[in-house]
């Protein structure tokens, strides 16, 4: 049980640090005496839940995140508490972005995983890179350029107009030179995956195939801006096999 309390000590420690006060600063604003504070740092001390409640309210973080002794890799990397991490998020519309963009390739991702393990795909590659593409799908000996984008968030004007939303279908960057290379070429990908959470708050796929999709007035690039159906018909749908199933009936 020592280890225990050495654990919470040390993650109590770690977090006060972070913030760069001292433990008479921490005891002042948590309302405990600064020995007290010192002998739960040091794992000394047998905290009661009550105490440990202030020290959370005084660190602005929840009492659980002081008890999950292991911490996520990336409250090590920042070295910050996942509450504190989670409020930068909400904090910035940017940030949330970012994620929900994300989180939309990590749920693919767990999506193609499933398919893999009941052999419906042969295997799968996710990147994180501007160069490459967000996932390189192997079905039936084929490949399959798959790039994932979210629905446009807002419940009025262009993004949500029935009976269809919006995605915005572009690279993240631009050149330097001014040059198009946001927009995609019509052959550079297969499919485009579609999260719909940002408008059914449901992490849930939309595929088509990108013979489908508009095309920009020159017809060398996509459209910006792609049509999405509320409910799917073709030739958009939620299963990707049969989406990669119709690809192949024009390769063969």
């Amino acid at each position: 049980m020592l280890t225990t309390y050495k654990k919470i000590g040390k993650k109590i420690r770690d977090l006060r640090k972070a913030r760069n006060w001292t433990q008479e600063e921490l005891a002042e604003k948590s309302g405990l005496h600064p020995t007290y504070i010192g002998g739960i740092e040091r794992g000394e001390r047998n905290p009661t839940l009550g105490s440990l409640c202030k020290i959370s309210n005084a660190l602005g973080i929840s009492l659980s995140n002081i008890l999950k002794l292991e911490g996520h890799e990336l409250e090590k990397l920042f070295n910050a508490p996942s509450d504190d991490i989670l409020l930068a998020i909400f904090s910035g519309f940017r940030a949330q972005v970012d994620v929900k963009g994300k989180l939309a390739e990590l749920y693919l991702s767990k999506y193609l995983i499933s398919l893999k393990q009941s052999n419906k795909i042969e295997n799968y590659v996710w990147n994180d890179k501007d160069s490459l593409p967000d996932f390189i799908v192997f079905y039936n000996k084929h490949r399959f350029i798959i790039e994932c984008k979210n629905l446009r968030s807002g419940n009025e004007g262009i993004y949500r107009k029935e009976p269809s939303y919006k995605v915005e279908v572009q690279k993240t960057r631009n050149s330097k030179d001014g040059s198009n290379t946001r927009s995609y070429p019509v052959d550079y990908f297969d499919i485009l995956a579609v999260c719909m959470f940002n408008q059914t708050k449901i992490w849930e796929f939309f595929f088509i195939a990108a013979k489908y999709l508009k095309k920009a007035h020159d017809n060398s690039f996509l459209a910006v801006f792609q049509p999405v159906p509320f409910n799917p018909c073709s030739p958009w749908g939620k299963n990707i096999i049969k989406v990669m199933d119709d690809i192949l009936r024009d390769r063969q």
